[in-house]
């Protein structure tokens, strides 16, 4: 059987180098003393300048794991404790919130990712209050794809429910070893 390999020269110069670890946004690089507050509200004020306006795409970080993978070099916290989850929540709900203010109207999500650590490890009811700051601080395009990082260890069938209940259409399982 005789295939044809088709190289495309322009997607090899795009992704053919080093690039950042996806859990990282902005990357590591990107953060500079020069980028301030003032800098930062400057550019989510002018996002559309020229004319241009994309929808967003967010990551949400969930930094609590109630055990550590030991391949993991995300920045987490261990514990067995969920409600230290709480506190976490409270000031992510005034970012979210400092954020979509500074956008005005232009803050149509297309597509989300949450990871961290477990995003599970807070519970559905946190979870759900999470989404619902979300929903009414942005506009969720019907068609975007919205996925979660999740430990098959710890959610079942009735976990996956809930999620999709919440409006997750995707999931990313990291299978490390066996």
């Amino acid at each position: 059987m005789s295939v044809n390999l088709v190289i495309d020269p322009e997607l090899i110069r795009k992704y053919g180098g080093r690039g950042p670890r996806y859990t990282s946004y902005p990357t590591a690089d990107r953060f500079v003393e020069a980028f301030d507050a003032a800098a930062y509200e400057h550019w989510l004020r002018h996002r559309s300048i020229g004319g241009v306006s994309r929808p967003l795409s967010l990551y949400v970080h969930h930094p609590f794991c109630d055990t550590i993978c030991y391949y993991c070099a995300c920045n987490k916290i261990v514990t067995k404790h969920d409600k230290e989850a709480d506190g976490y929540l409270d000031s992510l709900f005034r970012e979210i919130r400092l954020v979509s203010d500074r956008l005005g109207t232009d803050r149509t999500i297309q597509s989300m990712h949450w990871g961290g650590g477990t995003p599970t490890f807070m519970g559905m009811e946190r979870l759900g209050r999470l989404m619902q700051v979300l929903r009414t601080e942005f506009t969720l395009d019907p068609a975007g794809e919205y996925a979660i990082e999740l430990d098959p260890r710890k959610v079942d069938a009735a976990g996956v429910a809930a999620l999709r209940e919440l409006g997750f259409n995707r999931t990313s399982l990291g299978v490390q070893d066996f």
